[in-house]
C-alpha cells in the first residue's frame, strides 16, 4: 500500500486519509490497528479511502450472490476478496468514500445496534451537504434513496472493537454492481450522489466534509467541571424508582435522559409524563421518541393519585409529550389527572408544563380552566432564530400566544416558561427572549444548559460559565421575573415545588460543585 496521504488528529479521534489504497493492504492495517486499540495502545481511529476497483464478500453466506464467474471479474480488473464483516456482497472502486472506524464501544457506552444506527447517520449528513437526501430503511442497513441503494454497511465487533464500516457512493463507476447482487438483495439498483444530482464533487472536498461529520460524531468533549456530577445513592433515589415503576408510570426525567434525576429522585420528587413517551413531533434538542402514540390510558389519572400518596407529594408537576393527533391537544386528559389526584390528595399543589396546543390553544385553556388552581408552564425553550434547527415543529409567536391566552384566562396564577442556552443563541436574542415573556405576562423562567442528551440529539455548541448563568440571573430579575433559576442544570421543573421568595438564594448549588 502506498504511504498514508495525511492524518488529522481531532481530539480523541483520529482520522487518517488513506488516499487510493489496495483492499487487502487496507485490510491488513485494520487487524493491525485494532489489536493495537485492544490494548490501548491507540486512541480511536477512522481510516478513510477509495479503493482500487474489488468485490468483498461477507460472513453472511446467502447473501453472497456474484452475478458472472470469478475468473471473468478478474479479467475485468477486479479483485475478489472474502472476509468476516457482517453482511454480503459489496463492491468498491474509485470515486466511492469508505471509512472504517477502528473505537472501543464499551469505553464509549455504544451498544452495536446504536453504532450501526450513528453510522447511517454519518452517511445522511454527508450525503446532504452534496444535495442527497437519503433515509434508512428497517432491516436493511445502509442508507437509501427512493428504491435505490446509495450506501452499504458492514461491520464486525470483535471483543468491544470495530472495524470495517461503511462505503458511500459519490461519483464511482456504478458498473461493478452488475457483477454482484449487492447486499444479497434481489433487484436492487445502486445510485451515486452524481446519478442524482448530475454533480461530480472533488473526493478532496469529500474528504474534508466526511472528516468534519465524523469529528462531530466520534471526538468525545470534555465536559467542564461544573458539569460533572456524582451517581445518586441508594435510599430515596431507589424507592422513587421503584414506585414509578411499580405503578407502570412514565417521567420524563428517564424519557428526555434528564441529567437531574439523581438528586430529583433522592428528594422523593419526579415529574410525570402523561399521555405516553412517543411525540407526534421530533425537536432534535429532545431525546423523546417520535411516532404514532397509542390513545390516552383512563387509568393513568388513578395510577398518578396513587404516586402521590406513596411519595407523600406536596407538589406535582404533570407534563406530557406533544399530542397533535388528539383533539383538544391532551388538555382534557391533563384536567382529569389534576381533578383525580386532588380528589385522593386535596392538599397536593400542581404545575403544568403543556405542548403549545398547535391547533386548539382556546378549547384547551378553557379545559384546563376546570382544574385550576396551578402554575402553568409553557417553554419557549430557544430563540427564534433556532427554531427551524432545534424546534422545527413549533413557532414562537404561538408558544407566547398560549403563555398570553394563560394569564389572561387565569389572572391570579403564576405562569412560567423555560429556556436553554448553548445551542448558538447571542446575548442579544436571549435578552430579547425574556423581554417578550414579560410583555405576556410570564412571571416564572429557568435558564438552564442545553447538553445533549442523545447520539441524535442537536451538537452542544458552548458550555455557559456559572457566572453567565448569575449574570442572566440578575437581568431577568430586573426585567421583573419573580422566580427564577439560572445555571447550568437548571431544567424547566428543577425545583418547581421552590416557593418565589427563596428563588433569589438557589443559584450555586445548581453549579454541581
Amino acid at each position: 500500500m502506498s504511504e498514508l496521504k495525511g492524518e488529522i488528529r481531532f481530539n480523541s479521534i483520529q482520522i487518517r486519509d488513506c488516499g487510493t489504497g489496495d483492499f487487502r493492504e487496507v485490510l491488513e492495517l485494520q487487524h493491525q490497528l485494532v489489536e493495537q486499540r485492544r490494548k490501548d495502545q491507540i486512541g480511536d481511529t477512522v481510516l478513510v479511502v477509495e479503493h482500487q476497483p474489488v468485490i468483498t464478500l461477507g460472513a453472511r453466506q446467502i447473501a453472497n450472490k456474484l452475478v458472472i464467474e470469478r475468473e471473468k471479474i478478474a479479467e475485468r480488473g477486479i479483485d475478489v476478496v472474502e472476509i468476516r464483516r457482517g453482511g454480503g456482497t459489496t463492491a468498491h472502486n474509485p470515486g466511492q468514500i469508505v471509512f472504517y472506524p477502528i473505537l472501543n464501544l464499551q469505553q464509549r457506552r455504544l451498544g452495536i445496534n446504536e453504532y450501526v444506527r450513528t453510522l447511517e447517520q454519518i452517511g445522511i449528513e454527508l450525503l446532504k451537504q452534496f444535495g442527497v437526501e437519503s433515509e434508512r430503511r428497517k432491516g436493511f442497513p445502509g442508507l437509501w434513496v427512493n428504491d435505490k441503494k446509495i450506501a452499504s454497511i458492514g461491520v464486525r465487533v470483535s471483543r468491544q472493537i470495530t472495524h470495517h464500516g461503511m462505503a458511500i457512493n459519490i461519483c464511482n463507476d456504478l458498473s461493478i454492481f452488475e457483477a454482484i447482487v449487492p447486499c444479497g438483495l434481489e433487484n436492487v439498483k445502486m445510485t451515486s450522489v452524481l446519478d442524482e444530482t448530475g454533480k461530480k464533487y472533488a473526493m478532496k472536498e469529500v474528504k474534508n466534509q466526511l472528516s468534519q461529520i465524523l469529528t462531530r460524531h466520534f471526538s468525545q468533549r470534555r465536559l467542564p467541571d461544573w458539569l460533572k456530577r456524582p451517581m445518586p445513592a441508594a435510599g430515596e433515589y431507589s424507592k422513587t424508582s421503584d414506585i414509578v415503576n411499580s405503578l407502570g408510570l412514565e417521567t420524563i426525567c428517564m424519557s428526555a435522559n434528564c441529567p437531574n434525576r439523581g438528586q430529583c429522585w433522592a428528594r422523593g420528587t419526579a415529574t410525570v409524563l402523561i399521555l405516553g413517551n412517543i411525540c407526534t413531533r421530533g425537536c432534535k434538542f429532545c431525546s423523546v421518541a417520535k411516532g404514532k402514540p397509542k390513545p390516552a390510558d383512563i387509568t393513568e389519572p388513578g395510577r398518578i393519585a396513587e404516586l402521590a400518596k406513596k411519595l407523600d407529594l406536596h407538589y406535582l408537576v404533570i407534563t406530557s409529550v406533544d399530542r397533535d393527533d388528539l383533539a383538544d391537544g391532551g388538555a382534557g386528559h391533563f384536567r382529569d389527572c389534576i381533578n383525580e389526584v386532588r380528589r385522593q390528595c386535596p392538599d397536593v399543589k400542581f404545575e403544568i408544563l403543556t405542548g403549545d396546543f398547535r391547533d386548539c390553544q382556546t378549547e384547551a385553556i378553557e379545559i384546563l380552566g376546570q382544574a385550576t388552581p396551578f402554575v402553568f408552564a409553557h417553554n419557549v425553550e430557544t430563540v427564534p432564530s433556532l427554531y427551524k434547527k432545534a424546534r422545527a415543529g413549533g413557532d414562537y409567536m404561538r408558544s407566547l400566544n398560549l403563555l398570553k391566552l394563560a394569564k389572561e384566562r387565569y389572572k391570579n396564577i403564576p405562569t412560567k416558561s423555560s429556556i436553554m442556552l448553548g445551542l448558538g443563541e447571542t446575548d442579544e436574542e436571549v435578552e430579547q427572549v425574556m423581554k417578550d415573556l414579560r410583555a405576556v405576562g410570564c412571571s416564572r423562567l429557568t435558564i438552564g444548559q442545553y447538553l445533549k442528551p442523545s447520539k441524535d440529539s442537536l451538537d452542544v455548541i458552548e458550555y455557559i460559565t456559572p457566572e453567565k448563568f448569575d449574570s442572566w440571573k440578575q437581568r431577568a430579575t430586573e426585567l421583573g421575573f419573580d422566580w427564577v433559576i439560572s445555571a447550568p442544570f437548571a431544567r424547566s421543573s428543577y425545583f418547581a415545588e421552590m416557593p418565589s421568595t427563596q428563588s433569589a438564594i438557589m443559584t450555586s448549588p445548581f453549579t454541581g460543585e
